[in-house]
């Protein structure tokens, strides 16, 4: 090389990325001649937003033998990479070399990382920014688009018709150091049966010196297994609305060993065979048809997946991954376990291609105040939970699979199902005293959708700032930490010095290629032997059985078909039709895009289906524009002319940019205003003819005439206020309802009008000074409006009712409703139930 200096050096920074990045200003590019032996080409893409000058790694190209590179001149800039012999550089990258190329996984932009989050995604969202004018980087979107839909109508075509269901149950347990001492099968089994009912436990084998006989009503069945378990094992598989045996079971410790020694090194396997074996006992009679399937330890966190003997041929490519963020961030005194697996249903004459199931069982930090650290954690474990070649199978798994799998490291969400469970720690952002009121206001689960407003998690998920994509059913037990173990404990059991939290969770999520379905999400507080209580989800997986070979085939072939098309001379065209998409003689990818880099595709009130898609010639297309008003874009629309007119961009890729015009009529509605507006309007909110009819500001009335229209109704009409608002209303009732306010009076929607308003009754800000108020005077002071509502109701006190109801009816007319947008803290709802008994009590 006869100028070094010449070249930029190369960097590998931070988010394994690498960036190619100018050493001196003032260096620049001068001719040279090199001879230089190559093993590998990178091309490299400019990232949308970022400098030129910082480049990431999008394609590695290894190399074999001698080669040519041409740069040519077409439609657009290409890099053309053929090998000797007029090879193609597509056929190329498909061949084995003995070079190992994996470690550039680690920094191409498309990491496997981002796989399972990526197919969750709208499609439009991964392709570049546009808009109209500005088509973007076509070429590139062209190939996302294309490579979508080559995968989903492959598998499409290769689909056999018939699935799978697969049965799974996830449990985790903080197990605070303790052996297992008690029975486990309410938290391993779904339903009694009729052996349970008989008084029959299960032998205990090494964890107990006592031998059980078989319950004589089992005989039977016994005398089955002996004969052959397998055949009986797959029968209860094929009868599973009469069964509910779940195929596998993964289930997640905590705690296992508290020692100090554990954080030290390796300790032995006697908690772990004794978790298994309590397991096993617990499963009962059926605990025959089962066999542990792998675990994985981490000091106090356990990992154990134990699958039916029927199935266990179905697990493949086993594998596991382990990573701490304890003391330091790095001890194993807290973070995850998890185990991947391959499932591949039982097929006959056919190869069916695997699922891969992905299973993580987490411990994270401790205490109410840690909750950024426990976001951090999830993504901390989230890229360093990868999951390397099957060469550290568990001894006791059922089969190394090592020969079977790729070398290819793999990451946590390169998955088909990804369950996430654990001590997760999450807390409640409420006042003990707040929290312990709730629970023991209404026995049992009452208050449990009330307190998890304030659920840490369910925060943290609606923000964005962790476990964004992941699923949880609706939690209906109560919280499961923290139980009084030798100390003093209030009248539900928890312990007086720890504040009750639902810390131990399980979540999941999915590609759109599989079903899954969720049938229970409970804890056990039958189980006593730990401050916390064990939890366990019930999934039903159904996965379609698809013809692997075929669907090979029918990718390669539909690869070759679309192969090229942003090199293709042909401009592509399209007409459109009222109905329909007619596209021209080439392959086209259509999007709809922007008319500007800062609007959105389509306006709040605007819904297209799809958004982008793939068309070949002679085909067509039918997109669905959808128009639905809520509250968010009705208080915009009660601001704008009733006029809407707007304006779609269909683009497609090297092609041209086609304009659809959308328009219609608003009607007004008083729903989503705010309440100094309703006060100025002149007539009945249908009769505007334009956003600006009102009346002067020196004659607007006192309260909404809509509001006080509404409570002359009640106080006149209504003699149980607390049957009206607990009470549903019929669909087409509240829509009969909202015409009436709109154009003249009465109404019963007075909680739907409240909760539709744009600020509420009592603006934010007010609520904390609101629950400061410690007597009726300050509260009249603070606020006046709806008083006479308020008196109504204080004069409606029944013998039934107690103040406190009637103050829980009130709030359930959101004059105290939580700000939407986390401008403010939302505050306890005990002290909002105080502060309404000022006027009820």
């Amino acid at each position: 090389m006869t100028d070094p200096d010449a070249f930029w050096p190369l960097y590998r920074t931070e988010g394994n990325t690498w960036e190619m990045k100018k050493a001196d200003a003032s260096t620049k590019l001068r001719s040279f001649n090199f001879v230089l032996t190559l093993r590998s080409v990178l091309i490299f893409k400019r990232t949308p937003g970022r400098s030129i000058e910082d480049l990431s790694v999008e394609v590695a190209y290894p190399i074999s033998g001698s080669f040519s590179f041409s740069v040519a001149q077409a439609r657009r800039k290409t890099l053309d990479l053929r090998a000797s012999g007029g090879e193609t550089a597509a056929t190329l990258a498909r061949h084995e070399f003995d070079a190992d190329f994996s470690w550039l996984s680690l920094y191409t932009q498309e990491s496997s990382l981002k796989y399972l989050r990526m197919v969750n995604a709208p499609l439009h969202t991964r392709l570049s920014p546009a808009s109209a004018g500005l088509p973007g980087d076509d070429a590139d979107d062209i190939s996302i688009v294309r490579e979508n839909w080559i995968y989903n109508k492959a598998i499409e075509e290769a689909f056999t018709g018939s699935s799978a269901r697969l049965l799974i149950r996830t449990g985790t347990f903080n197990v605070n150091g303790k052996m297992p001492s008690q029975d486990l099968s309410p938290w391993l089994r779904q339903t009694k049966r009729n052996s349970e009912i008989s008084g029959w436990i299960s032998p205990l084998k090494a964890i107990s010196p006592l031998d059980i006989l078989p319950n004589p009503v089992d005989e039977h069945m016994t005398t089955s297994l002996g004969a052959s378990s397998a055949t009986l094992a797959h029968a209860s598989l094929n009868n599973d609305a009469k069964v509910s045996d779940p195929d596998l079971l993964v289930l997640g410790f905590q705690e296992l060993d508290l020692s100090t020694e554990a954080l030290l090194y390796a300790t032995s396997t006697v908690r772990e065979d004794a978790w298994v074996e309590a397991i096993l006992a617990g499963l009962g009679e059926r605990g025959i048809l089962y066999e542990k399937l792998a675990s994985k330890q981490l000091v106090g966190m356990l990992i154990v997946a134990i699958a039916k003997k029927s199935r266990l041929s179905c697990f493949s490519d086993i594998r596991f991954s382990t990573a701490g963020a304890g003391i330091m961030g790095i001890m194993g005194n807290k973070g995850a376990t998890a185990i991947r697996m391959s499932y591949t249903p039982l097929a006959q004459e056919i190869s069916a291609s695997p699922t891969v199931l992905t299973f993580v069982n987490a411990h994270l930090a401790a205490f109410d105040e840690m909750i950024e650290r426990r976001n951090f954690d999830f993504h901390d474990l989230s890229r360093r939970l990868v999951f390397d070649q099957t060469d550290e199978l568990d001894s006791n798994s059922y089969a190394n699979t090592a020969s079977e799998t790729s070398r290819r490291p793999v990451g946590l969400f390169e998955s088909d199902v990804l369950f996430w469970m654990g001590d997760l720690n999450y807390r409640i952002d409420l006042a003990d005293g707040d929290v312990r009121e709730l629970l023991t206001s209404f026995p049992g689960p009452g208050n449990v959708p009330l307190l998890l407003k304030y659920d840490q998690l369910k925060m943290a998920i609606a923000s964005g700032k962790a476990f964004a994509e992941f699923s949880e059913h609706a939690i209906t037990h109560m919280p499961s930490y923290r139980y009084a173990s030798n100390t003093s404990e209030d009248s539900l059991g928890y312990d007086r010095k720890r504040k009750p939290a639902w810390t131990d969770r399980i979540l999941h999520m999915s590609a759109p290629s599989v079903s899954v379905t969720q049938r229970s999400y409970c804890s056990h507080p039958q189980i006593t032997l730990s401050d916390h209580r064990p939890v366990s989800a019930d999934f039903d997986l159904n996965i379609s059985i698809v013809d692997k070979q075929r669907r090979e085939i029918a990718a390669s072939k539909l690869y070759r078909e679309l192969w090229g098309v942003e090199h293709s001379s042909e401009t592509p065209k399209i007409k459109l039709q009222p109905m329909k998409l007619d596209f021209g003689k080439i392959p086209c990818v259509y999007r709809f895009v922007t008319a500007d880099a800062e609007q959105p595709i389509c306006p709040q009130w605007l819904k297209i289906d799809p958004v982008v898609g793939l068309l070949r010639p002679g085909e067509s297309s039918t997109i669905t524009v959808t128009v639905f008003v809520d509250n968010s874009p009705a208080s915009r629309l009660n601001l704008l002319p009733p006029r809407l007119d707007f304006t779609l961009i269909l683009h497609t890729a090297l092609g041209k940019d086609h304009f659809i015009s959308v328009t219609g009529e608003y009607q007004y509605t008083c729903f989503a205003n705010k309440l100094a507006r309703l006060t100025r309007l002149p007539c009945p909110v249908r009769s505007m003819k334009s956003p600006n009819d009102q009346v002067p500001a020196q004659q607007l009335v006192n309260a909404p005439r809509e509001i006080m229209r509404l409570i002359n109704w009640l106080m006149t009409y209504v003699t149980d206020p607390i049957d009206l608002f607990n009470g549903l209303i019929e669909e087409r009732i509240c829509i009969n309802i909202r015409e009436e306010i709109n154009s003249h009076p009465p109404s019963l929607e007075k909680n739907t009008l409240l909760d539709s308003l744009v600020d509420p009754v009592v603006p934010p800000y007010l609520h904390a000074r609101c629950l400061q108020m410690t007597s009726r005077d300050e509260a009249f002071e603070v606020w006046i409006s709806l008083t006479a509502f308020l008196h109504y109701m204080s004069l409606q006190k029944l013998s039934s009712q107690s103040s406190t109801n009637q103050a829980e009816m009130t709030e359930r007319l959101v004059l105290l409703r939580d700000d939407s947008i986390g401008l403010y803290t939302p505050v306890s709802p005990i002290g909002k139930r105080k502060f309404l008994l000022h006027f009820v009590g």
